[in-house]
């Protein structure tokens, strides 16, 4: 049995969603039965199927907080055969491009900077 598996990251922002797809294939003669989804995070979807020899399929997940999450599939046949694939997804928490300093930490650095640039001005200028 033959399975192939792939995923697309929908959401940046919480909950972060994906889509996930399968196409699962068994041998001549044979049938898929059901297709189970563990989506790594304690949920999972079973998905009962008759008289196909292959089937494709796509399930939306989300995820509630970062990290990363191995997406399990496994398709059955009518014979008992099994086939598996997996992909592993990982939500990061981006790191912000400018980080959100309190005004009580910079503002004294800006007196410092303002105050050396103040000295320096002065130490360049002639007295008449």
């Amino acid at each position: 049995m033959q399975v192939n598996f792939d995923s697309v990251q929908m959401t940046q922002a919480p909950p972060q969603a994906y889509s996930f797809g399968v196409v699962a294939k068994t041998f001549p003669g044979l049938w898929i039965t059901r297709v189970l989804w563990q989506f790594g995070d304690g949920s999972s979807f079973d998905v009962p199927y008759c008289c196909q020899n292959w089937v494709s399929e796509v399930r939306y997940h989300a995820y509630a907080s970062p990290g990363p999450y191995t997406v399990d599939v496994v398709a059955f046949d009518n014979a008992g055969n099994a086939g598996t694939a997996a992909v592993t997804v990982n939500w990061v928490t981006p790191i912000p491009e400018y980080p959100n300093y309190s005004l009580s930490l910079i503002l004294p650095l800006i007196v410092v900077f303002v105050g050396l640039v103040a000295v320096r001005r002065g130490i360049g200028r002639k007295v008449s």
